[in-house]
C-alpha cells in the first residue's frame, strides 16, 4: 500500500503551501503610498516595455517590497513580505518571508515577457524550503510564461514544469500546469489603498505520471494594479480531503530607494 501513499503525502504538502506562498506580483513607477491613495486608472492596453524586465504588473527593481496580511482556514492568519533582493537587465530575485521560512524564487526576463526558473518554487517555496520537508522534489523541464509582458483583457497563456519526488519508499514523477485568464479590470480596496487592479484567474493542475485521474486542483484570482504588483490573491484548493482557502491582501508597498 505504501506504493500510493506518498502521492498523497506530496500532494498534500504541495496543496497547504500552493495558496499561502502564491507570487505573482511591474515597472517600479510608484513611490511608497498612503493607505487613502486614490484609485488608479488602469490603461486597457499595457505600454511596450523601454527594457526586458519591465512589466506593468510586476515591478522588479533592486529593493522593491510588499507587505501582505493573511488568513487561511487552516493555517490561519499570517504575514507575509516580498523583496526584490538583485535585479539586472534580464533577470532579478524575489525573496519571501512567510511563517518563519525565508526563500527565493528567481526570475528571468524575455521579449515574451517574465518566467519564474522554478513555478513550483513560486507557488510552494515555503514547504519546499523548509527542513522537515518529508520529501526531495526535483524540478525538470519548464515551459511558457509566468508573466507575458503585454496583458489584455481576454488574455490566456500556460507554464508547465516536470517534476519528480523521492523518499525512503518510492520515486513518482508528473507535471504541474498552470493556466492563465486575465479576465477583466475591477476596483479593489485593500488595507492599503484603492486600485482599478486587472484580475487575473490562475488554475495549478497537479498530474502523477501513472494515474488515471489529476491527482489535484488548485485555483487563485490575483488582482494586479499596473506599477505595484498584486494587491489582493483569494484561493481554494480542490484536493480530496485536503479542501481548503486562503485569502490575502496588500498592507504595504515600497518603491526601490
Amino acid at each position: 500500500m505504501k506504493t500510493r501513499s506518498l502521492p498523497v503525502v506530496l500532494i498534500l504538502i504541495l496543496s497547504m503551501l500552493l495558496l499561502t506562498a502564491c507570487n505573482l506580483p511591474s515597472k517600479p513607477a510608484l513611490q511608497a503610498q498612503s493607505p487613502t491613495s486614490p484609485a488608479i486608472n488602469a490603461p486597457a492596453v499595457t505600454p511596450t516595455p523601454a527594457r526586458l524586465c519591465d512589466n506593468s504588473f510586476f515591478p522588479n527593481s533592486e529593493g522593491i517590497s510588499w507587505e501582505y496580511s493573511g488568513n487561511n482556514n487552516v493555517l490561519g492568519a499570517y504575514s507575509r513580505t516580498d523583496t526584490v533582493t538583485a535585479s539586472s537587465g534580464d533577470a532579478f530575485t524575489l525573496e519571501t518571508q512567510l511563517a518563519g521560512v525565508s526563500y527565493a524564487v528567481n526570475y528571468s526576463c524575455t521579449a515574451d515577457g517574465l518566467v519564474a526558473a522554478d513555478p513550483v518554487q513560486q507557488y510552494a517555496g515555503a514547504i519546499l524550503s523548509s527542513p522537515d520537508m518529508p520529501v526531495n522534489l526535483k524540478l525538470g523541464a519548464v515551459s511558457g510564461t509566468t508573466l507575458p509582458t503585454r496583458i489584455n483583457p481576454g488574455d490566456t497563456w500556460q507554464q508547465t514544469a516536470e517534476w519528480e519526488a523521492s523518499s525512503t519508499d518510492l520515486n513518482v514523477n508528473g507535471r504541474f500546469v498552470f493556466d492563465y485568464a486575465a479576465v477583466g479590470y475591477e476596483n479593489i480596496t485593500v488595507p492599503f489603498g484603492n486600485y482599478n487592479a486587472l484580475r487575473i484567474d490562475v488554475g495549478v493542475r497537479i498530474q502523477v505520471s501513472g494515474l488515471h485521474i489529476p491527482a489535484g486542483s488548485y485555483a487563485v484570482s490575483l488582482w494586479m494594479a499596473p506599477g505595484v504588483g498584486i494587491v489582493k490573491s483569494q484561493g481554494t484548493s480542490h484536493v480530496p480531503q485536503v479542501d481548503f482557502s486562503d485569502s490575502m491582501e496588500l498592507t504595504r508597498f515600497v518603491s526601490s530607494p
